[in-house]
């Protein structure tokens, strides 16, 4: 049951010096000087607004672009709240930003957060649960959201984070080039519903590229090595538990399985073998193969590249649907003194956001709002609409603190990975390292 107590100065008690601490495990040492690229305010000539709010995030160009427009509309519809966003470096330079922020009492009102890295920070006292019955009160509710994501939102009774979308893990693929490989149904990609099933459809879809089937980069990218194995594991039905202190707990058999299957695809027909991130983008975009797997935030690259481009959910290989992916989320970072009147802007905001992201979709990500994702005007985007049931099977990077997007645990995937796929060693061997990587973070005191 979810708690309803209302967000505010209450929580977890912390030294400073713990917290600091914390956020140097959590988000790494700063990669770079963290950059101040936009402090945009309200509409130019608008009257001063009653309430001003300070929201960080951290989308950048074409993403960046639609974020301002969103908040531009949300900002002219409703005047007497001001916005002021202001965007940074994403990664570990944001992370720790933000994080310090929180601990030195200068935090924004709101922010933009990676659903997968929630749960390293609640520990820390860093952020504030969002209330349920404030967040009804403005139209927001459990209802309106795939259970997969709301979910992973609750932590320990509470709701921390408030998803404004599911970035997901796509196939996609060339239209033309699909049906002269005769892959083409009435309803997308036929064929690839079954491990020998997707293989065939990449050695036919090679013999029509005469080059290779399905594009995939991932070498020295632990992210890209991540999404394909969690993915692929979560269709096997199989968890992963992982408790600090303790040793992980996971289907040794069903990874050794899922390292094994990608291994065979990785035969430079079905699919490149050596292929990095650039590489498989450059690949789909020229024709040289006729799938790829990659992240819906993508979309644009290939349409701008014009690719007569469709996408859907990662196949199912492994009996049970499931698409490996992330969500962008909203949440309060900790306020020693809440300002009553701010603090319901933030609320507002939110919800304005989640009421916009039809627009959102624009960039290719998934609104997590599905009223936005079950509305007429969303269905005709294509190929948006034809992916959006994957916020529905969504799976994600293992829960733990030391887990998610752009943490260092993902290029320890990468570590174990690599060799098995790049130069097709042990999967076996693969699979022992990956879970002595777990076993060994999990040994490791979490931020506190």
């Amino acid at each position: 049951m979810i708690s309803r107590a209302r967000g505010g100065p209450g929580g977890p008690v912390v030294s400073r010096r713990s917290v600091l601490k914390g956020a140097a495990a959590g988000a790494g040492a700063l990669a770079g000087a963290w950059a101040l690229s936009g402090c945009a305010t309200g509409t130019a000539g608008a009257a001063s607004p009653a309430t001003r709010i300070q929201m960080w995030h951290l989308f950048t160009g074409g993403d960046g672009g639609i974020f301002q427009q969103m908040l531009s509309e949300v900002q002219e519809e409703n005047p007497e709240v001001g916005i002021d966003p202001v965007v940074l470096t994403w990664g570990a330079p944001y992370y720790t930003k933000l994080v310090m922020a929180s601990v030195g009492g200068r935090s924004p009102d709101l922010a933009v957060m990676h659903l997968t890295r929630v749960a390293g920070w609640v520990p820390g006292g860093v952020l504030d649960p969002w209330d349920l019955d404030t967040l009804a009160e403005h139209g927001v509710t459990e209802e309106m959201f795939p259970p997969a994501l709301w979910d992973r939102a609750v932590i320990d009774g509470q709701l921390w984070a408030v998803p404004l979308d599911f970035h997901a893990f796509l196939l996609f693929y060339d239209r033309g080039l699909a049906d002269q490989a005769g892959l083409l149904g009435p309803d997308g990609l036929t064929g690839v519903d079954s491990p020998e099933g997707f293989l065939e459809a990449g050695r036919a879809m090679a013999e029509v590229t005469g080059y290779a089937g399905v594009g995939y980069g991932y070498t020295g990218d632990g992210a890209q090595m991540s999404r394909m194995l969690w993915g692929l594991y979560g269709q096997t039905g199989a968890e992963v538990v992982l408790n600090p202190g303790e040793r992980a707990q996971v289907d040794r058999d069903a990874l050794v399985e899922v390292v094994t299957y990608v291994q065979s695809m990785l035969d430079d027909t079905v699919a490149i073998a050596n292929s990095d991130y650039p590489s498989a983008v450059a690949n789909f975009s020229t024709g040289r193969v006729g799938m790829c797997f990659n992240g819906n935030w993508e979309l644009q690259s290939f349409l701008t590249a014009g690719v007569d481009v469709d996408a859907m959910p990662m196949p199912t290989l492994f009996g049970s649907p499931a698409t490996y992916g992330d969500s962008h989320v909203f949440v309060l970072p900790h306020q020693v003194n809440v300002d009553p009147d701010r603090r319901d802007a933030a609320y507002a905001t939110v919800a304005a956001m989640l009421r916009k992201s039809l627009l959102w979709s624009d960039g290719g990500h998934i609104p997590a709002n599905r009223e936005v994702t079950e509305s007429a005007e969303y269905q005709e985007k294509v190929p948006q609409s034809h992916y959006a049931r994957a916020s529905e099977e969504a799976v994600f990077d293992p829960q733990a603190w030391f887990t998610g997007s752009g943490s260092d645990f993902q290029a320890r995937v990468g570590e174990a990975l690599q060799g098995a796929w790049l130069d097709k060693s042990s999967p076996e061997a693969a699979v022992d390292r990956l879970v002595g990587a777990l076993d060994a973070a999990l040994q490791t005191k979490p931020p506190a």
